[in-house]
């Protein structure tokens, strides 16, 4: 890995870049009229015109935001720009007639786009799904006709707080029993696959979808909202998880885990070889997540009380640690999201933060850089695991 890579000229031509290419992508959309203004409506409204059922699975709940200690002031701001204070209410949809689109599973009734079913902000329902027309070709789904898609599913985390407990949402309104078909994310995962047998989805029914150009046209289509907006993870999601997995969380595995992204092409570590000094000097196993099982993800880190790693899905799997244990999460300086940070509250889970070392870019080019590299703070780590870890003669460090 090339230091340069966390330079000044490397982060302005990635700034540039990225500026650059929305705009461009985003020109070349509208000439294109690729870029369609969907009329709007919603569950309620569906509901309110007898064209649909609908059913308040899940009331809306306070989301309140803490800062951990030890957050710089800037990181701490921008986690608050974006917070919106309560997870919304989840509800199904049990509609007639409805179309859906693209692997982003976006739901068309009479239409018009169903917008409050994807509850995102910042990245709405009209904004994402105005690449995608509901007319054309479609596939007709005759019977009943279950969804799990939506943005980003085949994404680990996305996926685990996102899609799994989008089931139970379903089985409290209406006989599983009765859907013919699953319209879920394509099985690019093993752990995809692995969930939907847990999840009792029968392989037969299942249709995988990807691609903006898939349509379905279904006689009964069930629906639920997508839960965890704005990294919002409400108790009840946590709780849904774990009870599913809870045969796998057996424990008797490492207690210090370190979570590593060798072979990973974005948020490279770049000081790698110095964290791992660190890590192992405590005792630390570190691990590879990349072709793991599900079960085996799970009891590794059942018994797991400090788990390190950089910013990235695999720190999902903290949520199945046990309450208490301590979660060091290790961000780029132009990557702060409050995503763990949320997720370990609800686990009840002691969360640190330890933004990256590597230069900043100023406020006019900054974006959340979903792709970039991270130089650690090797000295603040080590502080920190003094505190967590005192040094010990080594036992473990060995590699799974």
């Amino acid at each position: 890995m090339r230091a340069g890579n966390t330079g000044w000229p490397y982060l302005l031509r990635r700034a540039l870049g990225h500026h650059v290419r929305d705009r461009v992508r985003d020109r070349a959309r509208d000439l294109s009229g690729r870029r369609v203004r969907h009329p709007l409506t919603t569950s309620a409204e569906l509901a309110a015109a007898g064209a649909a059922r609908r059913l308040v699975v899940h009331p809306a709940a306070p989301a309140p935001l803490r800062r951990p200690g030890g957050l710089p002031e800037p990181l701490w701001r921008s986690w608050c720009a974006g917070h919106v204070g309560e997870s919304a209410e989840q509800v199904v949809l049990d509609v007639r007639g409805a179309t859906v689109v693209s692997g982003f599973g976006w739901v068309f009734a009479s239409g018009r786009l169903v917008a409050d079913l994807w509850q995102e902000r910042a990245r709405s329902a009209p904004r994402l799904a105005a690449h995608v027309r509901a007319d054309g070709p479609a596939v007709h789904l005759e019977g009943t006709t279950a969804s799990l898609l939506a943005p980003w599913a085949q994404n680990y985390y996305h996926w685990t707080v996102q899609g799994v407990p989008r089931v139970g949402m379903l089985a409290a309104a209406a006989d599983l029993a009765e859907v013919d078909h699953w319209l879920v994310p394509p099985h690019t995962h093993p752990y995809l696959g692995e969930w939907l047998d847990l999840l009792g989805v029968p392989r037969a029914a299942r249709v995988e979808v990807s691609g903006a150009d898939h349509r379905f046209t279904t006689e009964r289509l069930l629906v639920s909202s997508v839960p965890a907006a704005g990294y919002n993870v409400p108790p009840w999601v946590v709780d849904d998880v774990r009870q599913r997995v809870a045969p796998s969380r057996v424990g008797g595995g490492p207690a210090l885990l370190f979570v590593d992204r060798p072979d990973t092409g974005r948020r490279r570590l770049i000081n790698r070889e110095q964290v791992l000094r660190a890590v192992r000097e405590r005792g630390f196993t570190v691990v590879h997540l990349e072709d793991a099982h599900l079960a085996e993800e799970v009891s590794l880190f059942a018994s797991a009380r400090v788990v390190v790693g950089v910013h990235g899905a695999g720190l999902t799997n903290a949520l199945h640690c046990p309450p208490g244990a301590h979660l060091v999460e290790i961000t780029p300086t132009g990557l702060s999201y409050p995503t763990f940070h949320k997720l370990a509250a609800v686990a009840g889970l002691h969360h640190h933060v330890l933004p990256g070392t590597e230069p900043a870019l100023p406020g006019a080019l900054a974006f959340l850089d979903n792709q970039a590299d991270v130089v650690a703070d090797v000295a603040a780590l080590r502080r920190l695991l003094d505190r967590l870890v005192p040094v010990t003669p080594r036992v473990g460090g060995g590699v799974l």
